[in-house]
């Protein structure tokens, strides 16, 4: 029995090599985050923070955070902060929306209830921290406003934390 062997050798341009493909959500995340630092009817945003176009009344502070770069999309996956009242509270929503929607909150995006956590060594001042998923596009202008019950008095801090991607094209 005779077997013959033949070998080919395939030329480099001639093999198959797998696309490459872009997945617009993994793995190119750059960590992205905001720190909103304001003082509510004292002063509005500290020069620091992330905080734009602030006002605020006696339940209420609304401020814009820095828009979303262009070709980026922002995910936010925690909310982290803290508030001083001036009385003792009895509630507190904070709501996130996209600003270019037309009116702010038809662009309502999110919306915290709690829980809030009272600090210990201070009566009038509660925290908070939760995960959430927020998307904001490029060039969105992500709108916060914390309304508080029977108002906000002092010093209050508002991070927002995740990641930017690459847009969908």
């Amino acid at each position: 029995m005779l077997l013959v062997v033949s070998s080919t050798a395939i030329s480099a341009s001639a093999q198959v090599r797998p696309a490459l493909v872009k997945n617009t959500d993994e793995p190119g995340r750059t960590p992205f985050e905001t720190r909103s630092e304001f003082l509510p009817n004292a002063g509005g945003c500290f020069n620091n923070s992330d905080c734009y176009n602030y006002t605020d009344g006696s339940v209420y502070a609304s401020f814009d955070l820095k828009a979303v770069p262009t070709g980026k999309r922002w995910v936010i996956t925690s909310a982290t902060g803290g508030f001083v009242y001036g009385g003792t509270r009895t509630g507190t929503t904070i709501e996130l929306a996209n600003v270019n929607s037309g009116l702010v909150f038809d662009g309502l995006k999110w919306i915290y209830g709690g829980p809030f956590y009272p600090d210990p060594m201070e009566f009038n001042s509660i925290t908070f921290s939760t995960t959430t998923f927020v998307v904001f596009n490029p060039g969105e202008t992500p709108h916060v406003r914390v309304l508080g019950d029977p108002n906000l008095g002092g010093y209050s801090v508002i991070v927002f934390s995740g990641y930017l991607i690459d847009a969908a094209n």
